[in-house]
């Protein structure tokens, strides 16, 4: 089924709230086998609504996208309305149903009943959660006061739902699921995390690639990483098969991947990774930070259980600290100055030897707005890593504002650490 979704708010357009009911419901569809067509977000304005519901309808019969080039709104089997349902000036869903529908509001005395049990008291008689438009369906919600609604027109089943996202769950569940569960058949995914893949250099690489009907391609990037994946739904007949198809598209995408880049074939995250190889090896880490103001030790230590790896970190700031708790020389601070790849090694190795841990980071640099010279520009970042097996650094120069570069420079830190366990298990076989 395709299925489409109308937020209703003014606080979802103003960005005051966030809309987790989209991203739910389209987490939903895709574990059910159901495509997610649209998301809308409107105002709380009658007009505006009745027009898109109208507007919907004109496209509603027309053969799906993308097949003819039509609205994404073509070919709908379900609309889910969030929002607007409660007793407030502002909630004009019901209005707005009513006038689309051509029918005037009804007390409907289900509706009184529900809220009287939900209030445990009696309920106002004024109350517009109490008023139905004629023909529509009132949907009991144990979740709150106002009630769903519910009819069908010309083979699209609508549902209005209040947008609180607990409600919305609820309501789904009870109500919209048990219409979409399709008995035996699963959703069929494989996933790999990426480091340091752009998207354009991960299209060109995977050019080469063809995915089989009914499996899509997809690509969500972040800060640094980007989560590559394959799926599709499979009928119960055909589970088998298609697994047969997705393994082997999967095993022809990853063979065109750089092998370093790949941080999971399972799709796990960078840090997740990162403390798995550490577990695996009893091995414990330490970090020295210097410009990413404990960034690094906050993303090693998100894991939980991250006690059994991670030692302790250092944030050293200044040229002081550097030399009091990591024991970098005087001298070297003066040569090199604090942003150098000779400070970086020595705070890694001398973290190292104050934590007696088995690895050690360090990252020193500029992470501006000020503090840049054209020798040493703003962005300038030296990560450097150390374990039984020596160290090493790299240069970086990252663009952004403060809080990019330190994010990225975090990101790419933990993943520094990654290479160098993979290199030591490397040199153990």
């Amino acid at each position: 089924m395709r299925i489409g979704l109308i937020n209703i708010g003014d606080e979802l357009l103003a960005g005051k709230i966030l809309n987790t009911n989209a991203r739910d419901l389209a987490l939903w569809l895709a574990s059910l086998g159901h495509e997610f067509a649209f998301a809308l977000t409107l105002p709380d304005d009658v007009g505006v609504l009745v027009n898109t519901l109208r507007r919907i309808d004109e496209t509603s019969r027309i053969p799906a996208f993308p097949s003819t080039g039509a609205s994404p709104m073509a070919g709908l089997d379900m609309l889910i309305l969030s929002g607007g349902l409660g007793p407030t000036r502002d909630d004009l869903t019901r209005e707005a149903l009513a006038r689309y529908l051509d029918t005037p509001l009804e007390t409907h005395p289900q509706a009184a009943a529900w809220l009287q049990e939900f209030l445990a008291r009696p309920y106002n008689p004024d109350d517009p959660q109490i008023q139905v438009p004629r023909g529509m369906i009132p949907l009991c919600n144990p979740s709150g006061t106002a009630c769903g609604l519910h009819f069908a027109k010309d083979g699209c089943l609508l549902f209005a739902f209040p947008g609180v996202p607990r409600e919305f769950r609820t309501l789904f569940d009870l109500h919209c699921r048990p219409l979409l569960e399709r008995g035996g058949a699963r959703l069929l995914r494989r996933s790999v995390t990426t480091f340091g893949l752009g998207e354009t250099r991960q299209r060109e690489l995977l050019a080469p690639l063809s995915i089989p009907i009914p499996f899509r391609f997809s690509s969500l990037p972040s800060e640094s990483e980007v989560l590559i994946s394959i799926e599709g739904f499979a009928e119960a007949g055909a589970l088998e098969a298609q697994e047969i198809i997705l393994d082997k598209t999967w095993r022809d995408l990853l063979s065109l991947l750089p092998e370093e880049s790949i941080v999971d074939p399972g799709g796990g995250s960078l840090t997740e990774t990162v403390f798995r190889l550490l577990r695996a090896q009893g091995a414990t880490v330490t970090v020295a930070e210097s410009c990413t103001g404990g960034a690094v030790g906050h993303l090693l230590t998100e894991v939980p259980g991250s006690s059994a790896v991670f030692r302790e970190g250092y944030l050293t700031y200044s040229n002081e600290a550097k030399t009091k708790l990591l024991g970098v020389p005087e001298t070297l601070l003066k040569e090199h100055g604090a942003v150098s790849e000779p400070v970086a090694l020595a705070m890694a190795r001398g973290a190292r030897a104050a934590a007696g841990a088995d690895y050690a980071i360090a990252v020193t640099g500029i992470a501006g707005p000020d503090g840049g010279s054209a020798e040493k520009p703003v962005g300038l970042v030296h990560i450097a890593v150390c374990g039984d097996s020596g160290a090493e650094c790299a240069r970086f120069l990252f663009t952004g504002n403060r809080e990019t570069v330190r994010r990225r420079a975090s990101r790419t830190a933990i993943n520094a650490l990654r290479l160098l366990i993979l290199k030591d298990l490397q040199k153990q076989k």
